[in-house]
């Protein structure tokens, strides 16, 4: 069938497009080939001061058929990384090279390698052989630089789940307000930033970037998890993200504050988040993992069943 691309327009195509990727997550059986319907909430309504602000008029592309329905999207998260999501009605190697050529005509010289030349990554599906042959004829390679293969772990939840487990001195519960917030987003920059207390204090010097997340469609307070240590200070953290129109979840983030690690605080969080999906209806949960300690404890709770997503690379000259 054939498609035409346009730019992002207006707030009427992220609703649009929201819809579409639900589309798409339904008839992909509930398995994330295309982003979930939050990753896309993030990038419309995240601020993230430590990158540059994604316009999405200017790095958004829409693939529509003749009667209007939306057939593919091509979108960055960070500038000079893109992602393709498609209608698997319309996935054709057609389209890929289209997307592809469109992303190195609009969406590559934003971002600068180290020898100051235009790159271009492309977010790819490991056992997506069509598009890695496109991929590697448009001169692009796959990167083996560590840290950057995303694991996306799926759990049905139609299967029983463990209890969640005590930890002694720690309390589960939904997030506060108030000064608990601000504890919230102090946690966010020491649970991903290696302890560094000027992040930290960074994140909760400016909370704007928490209410912001907070006005999104699928946030939902009480599945904004923290773990609470016996002094009242915040010691792991969870915030879930559910779709009751497609019934999955992604939890985003996950994090131990390194003081309490190893206390089995991440995975008792996180199977307390699952019961709480089970009890809305949820069917499936998901969660992203670049690391290897990451990636084993998000294996040992959700079991085996994972894609892989890996970064191929093309660098222009001149």
């Amino acid at each position: 069938m054939k498609t035409t691309y346009r730019p992002y327009q207006n707030e009427e195509d992220y609703w649009r497009i929201r819809e579409f990727l639900r589309q798409v997550m339904s008839r992909n059986n509930r398995r994330d080939l295309s982003w979930h319907v939050t990753r896309w909430d993030d990038l419309f309504w995240s601020i993230k001061p430590e990158f540059e602000r994604v316009t999405l008029e200017e790095t958004v592309f829409i693939w529509e058929t003749e009667s209007g329905q939306i057939a593919a999207v091509l979108n960055p998260e960070d500038r000079g990384c893109v992602f393709l999501q498609i209608h698997p009605d319309f996935c054709t190697t057609e389209i890929e090279e289209e997307m592809i050529a469109i992303a190195e005509k609009h969406l590559t010289s934003a971002t600068l390698d180290r020898d100051r030349k235009p790159r271009l990554w492309v977010s790819a599906d490991s056992q997506d052989q069509a598009l890695q042959e496109v991929l590697t004829q448009r001169g692009f390679q796959r990167m083996d630089r560590a840290g950057l293969v995303e694991y996306k772990h799926r759990c049905s939840l139609d299967e029983p789940l463990p209890d969640v487990p005590m930890t002694p001195g720690y309390t589960i519960r939904a997030l506060g307000d108030g000064l608990e917030l601000l504890e919230r987003c102090y946690a966010m920059g020491l649970g991903f930033r290696k302890d560094d207390v000027n992040a930290a204090r960074a994140k909760r010097d400016h909370p704007e970037w928490y209410r912001s997340l907070q006005s999104a469609p699928l946030y939902r307070r009480d599945l904004d998890l923290i773990a609470v240590a016996s002094d009242g200070s915040i010691a792991a953290f969870c915030t879930i993200w559910f779709d009751d129109v497609t019934r999955t979840a992604c939890f985003e983030p996950v994090a131990t504050i390194p003081a309490h690690q190893r206390h089995g605080l991440a995975r008792a969080i996180m199977i307390e988040g699952m019961t709480r999906l089970k009890h809305m209806g949820c069917k499936v949960a998901f969660v992203n993992g670049f690391s290897e300690a990451a990636n084993a404890l998000y294996f040992s709770i959700m079991g085996r069943e994972h894609d892989i997503y890996e970064l191929w690379e093309k660098i222009f000259e001149g």
